[in-house]
């Protein structure tokens, strides 16, 4: 499904478009759930910012048009031209209806090798400063990444990593434009922003979150165990909960088996 170009996009920028991932009847199908679900969830305590954005993390299990996401064939087929198996999925995941500006920011810390990744699914055409996706190609590289966050950087709340550079000022940044049904997967240390749309209109994203299968890198194992304990809490202390184990098929078994291959404690609910 991915050329070599992308292949190589991924590896050397830090993500990639999967263009028409998700068919028209799938974007539609999402959209309906994507809008049950933020009404259903969304009360004074989840919202934020002073458009009234709302967004809330484990949104998979409330519609099977989300559970079908997490080993959608195309994305799959993506992840296994870029590292010749698929990633592997987390537990981390978290459906949005913005409509505020999100500033630069990289979901790590600064300057360290990650092999964590987000599947962004979007609903509604983006483009340039116009709800799209911003990044700046490459700074998933760690030395990269740390050059920026040392030369621009600033640490905002529990230690957020933030720019204090004006935002549509950054050096070397790109927007990346989507239509509906697209997929931008990209690698959770790179620097990036969104801005709100200019017809005021919600930007309705939805991001899975997924770790590079480590294969037999010790230190990547060991990251990962430490990711997944990371995305488990006293509500959801599993990453499949019975009710995905049951309809998630074969897919979502192999995904499963090979977490616990890796030595991943609660995979599956008890």
């Amino acid at each position: 499904m991915l050329s070599k170009q992308d292949i190589g996009h991924y590896h050397a920028y830090g993500f990639v478009v999967i263009r028409e991932c998700l068919s028209k009847a799938e974007v539609e199908r999402i959209s309906i759930a994507h809008r049950r679900a933020i009404d259903a969830k969304a009360s004074a305590d989840g919202r934020f910012g002073d458009s009234g954005t709302v967004n809330y993390a484990n949104f998979v299990e409330d519609d099977d048009a989300f559970l079908e996401l997490i080993e959608h064939p195309n994305l799959m087929e993506a992840m296994r031209d870029i590292d010749g198996t698929e990633f592997l999925y987390m537990g981390g995941s978290d459906i949005w209806e913005n409509r505020d500006d999100t500033p630069w920011h990289c979901d790590q810390i600064p300057g360290s090798k990650v092999w964590t990744a987000k599947a962004a699914v979007y609903l509604d055409e983006a483009r340039q400063g116009d709800g799209a996706l911003n990044a700046i190609p490459g700074t998933h590289i760690p030395e990269f990444n740390a050059a920026i966050m040392r030369s621009w950087g600033k640490f905002q709340g529990l230690g957020s990593p933030r720019l204090w550079l004006p935002p549509k000022e950054v050096p070397g940044a790109v927007s990346v434009q989507t239509n509906p049904g697209d997929v931008v997967l990209f690698q959770t240390n790179l620097w990036h922003s969104a801005w709100r749309r200019v017809d005021e209109q919600p930007r309705r994203n939805l991001f899975i979150q997924y770790f590079r299968d480590p294969g037999d890198d010790v230190l990547a194992l060991r990251e990962l165990r430490e990711a997944v304990t990371g995305s488990l809490g006293e509500e959801r202390p599993y990453v499949y909960s019975a009710a995905m184990m049951t309809k998630g098929g074969a897919r979502r078994e192999k995904m499963a088996s090979r977490l616990e291959e890796l030595g991943i404690d609660n995979v599956r609910e008890q």
